[in-house]
């Protein structure tokens, strides 16, 4: 009793979720002892609700297939556009011939960080280090023991 109500109230809710008044009113309780009629019909609702349900997704897909398609990059254009043809945008910038500028030029922080980086390696090559800590220190010749190298003594 309580699952025959349970069913008539799903048929009723689906009724509404598919707005379609195809189903007839087949879920009253019969008496009578056709076990097997009531089967073949539950069998048959259950074909049509479950037909109802794939064509309701399958519009649905449809639907969201129509919504999410991309726009082809280069449509079909068939008909002749009659006019001027519109101005490109290197038109409309007219920026002529310019040269090329190095990619570093374009963040100024960036540029001066690296001159100095430049600088500092050039000032090596002309500026000797000052050593402070080695002032009574002697540990053999600074750039190394040359073996190539002979010196006289007088």
């Amino acid at each position: 009793d309580d699952e025959e109500e349970r069913f008539s109230r799903g048929l009723a809710m689906m009724k509404a979720d598919l707005g379609d008044d195809d189903f007839d009113d087949d879920n009253e309780v019969d008496n009578g002892n056709s076990n097997e009629d009531d089967e073949e019909d539950d069998d048959d609702l259950g074909d049509d609700f479950y037909s109802q349900i794939k064509k309701k997704s399958k519009d649905k897909k449809a639907l969201k297939k129509s919504i999410y398609e991309p726009a082809p990059k280069y449509p079909n254009i068939a008909v002749e556009i009659e006019g001027e043809r519109a101005v490109g945008a290197m038109i409309m910038k007219n920026r002529g011939l310019v040269a090329h500028k190095a990619k570093i030029n374009r963040n100024p922080r960036v540029k001066k960080r690296e001159q100095y980086r430049k600088a500092l390696i050039r000032r090596k090559g002309a500026v000797r280090e000052v050593r402070t800590d080695e002032v009574h220190k002697y540990g053999g010749e600074g750039t190394g023991i040359r073996s190539g190298l002979s010196r006289s003594r007088k």
